[in-house]
């Protein structure tokens, strides 16, 4: 498999993780084995906002990449995605907050369907945050690729 393309599945998974471990609402026994306490929620930087998350993980991969002057507009359209990507998953987490009082009420077939909706919503995201990875990458050299590959891992290392 090519490296852009693991590279690609491994943010997915992992921004998935985190729209999953962000939403900030009581999971009890269903989410044990994901890391996550007993709220639902995971430890260190996965506790913040993920818009916050983003720019801050986007400050690092910029400060490491030493982009040229012609790289900038794909960056700036990376970054874009990278940030509509951001508060997505904010208004998800929030939408699963409101909805996390009625959800123990709903039977077991209401609220597969529910999170099968949630998943196919998070499904054509990160569609679209997979094909604006493959666009930036290609834009950069190998030794940039390299740095965007180490730093995404170090961003991934927790889910492993």
């Amino acid at each position: 498999m090519k490296l852009h393309t693991k590279l690609t599945l491994g943010l997915i998974s992992s921004l998935f993780a985190v729209s999953l471990a962000t939403a900030g609402t009581k999971m009890g026994p269903y989410h044990s084995g994901m890391g996550c306490d007993g709220m639902g929620m995971m430890s260190g930087d996965m506790k913040m906002d993920p818009v916050a998350r983003a720019e801050k993980h986007l400050g690092e991969l910029k400060a490491k990449l030493n982009l040229t002057a012609d790289q900038q507009p794909a960056w700036q359209t990376f970054s874009g995605h990278v940030n509509d990507q951001a508060k997505n998953m904010a208004a998800m987490r929030d939408q699963m907050r409101g909805n996390a009082q009625s959800m123990p009420k709903k039977t077991a077939p209401e609220r597969m369907a529910k999170m099968a909706d949630w998943m196919k919503d998070r499904a054509q995201n990160m569609d679209k945050m997979a094909g604006a990875v493959k666009t930036f990458y290609a834009t950069l050299t190998t030794e940039q690729q390299a740095t965007f590959d180490t730093v995404q891992m170090s961003h991934m290392g927790r889910w492993q």
